[in-house]
């Protein structure tokens, strides 16, 4: 006997929407943030990169001119010139898509506030791993979860900078900006491995990173591919 499945139909859509192809567009004022960005999420099946920019104004003009080629914004809310606040705006004045889902290190109260006036989809902190975030992206676009959720489920992102010792500072700056090893470090530094190690483990403790791209997205943030500490 063949039986039939009595499926709400909302959720039926939500499944089908989950494994489509999701165009994404990334704006951060970081030039190697954009390119791990487009590398790490262009790996991932059903993800196409359709546009980039680490200009806010020059992106807000393309994704205004190509609405219908974009389905999802990954935005900087901490930019120069223009905000990802006020890129948000321009994006979402008409109230359709694309879908906008914030990309951030931390979110003070302020910010919260503002963010709360916005019409946006998503809020995903860089601290993460980028499995999680295509995961997100996916639920975001399928409609699965709302725009609030993040700040739940990242409630280990904190109001305030964390403070790194100078030490913290140069292990982070020969991690992710020199991409050296523990080892190479400590004949560096002149220190011990384990105390390398456990500097290591300190600063991403104290940063809520979890793996070394995070590591680096903060290094790049804090243009200390620029200014290094040594």
């Amino acid at each position: 006997m063949l039986s039939i499945c009595q499926c709400d139909s909302s959720s039926t859509v939500r499944q089908v929407a989950y494994f489509m192809k999701i165009r994404l567009f990334i704006i951060d004022d970081h030039p190697l943030i954009v390119d791990g960005l487009v590398t790490s999420l262009g790996r991932h099946a059903g993800l196409v990169v359709a546009g980039s920019s680490s200009n806010p104004e020059q992106g807000l003009r393309e994704i205004l001119a190509r609405k219908g080629e974009i389905d999802v914004v990954l935005l900087d809310i901490s930019m120069p010139g223009m905000s990802g606040l006020e890129v948000c705006k321009r994006i979402k004045s008409d109230g359709g898509r694309p879908l906008v889902i914030f990309l951030t290190f931390l979110t003070d109260e302020f910010t919260r506030l503002q963010l709360q006036q916005i019409p946006h989809d998503g809020l995903y902190f860089k601290n993460s791993p980028i499995d999680e975030l295509v995961e997100y992206v996916r639920q975001v676009h399928a409609g699965v979860v709302r725009s609030d959720d993040q700040h739940v489920r990242n409630a280990s992102g904190t109001d305030a900078e964390p403070v790194l010792s100078r030490t913290e500072i140069i292990v982070l700056y020969y991690i992710a900006v020199r991409g050296l090893t523990s080892r190479e470090i400590s004949d560096i530094l002149d220190r011990s491995e384990q105390t390398v190690i456990k500097h290591r483990k300190n600063l991403m403790l104290k940063l809520g990173i979890r793996n070394i791209q995070g590591l680096v997205w903060y290094a790049i943030s804090k243009d200390l591919h620029i200014n290094p500490p040594v």
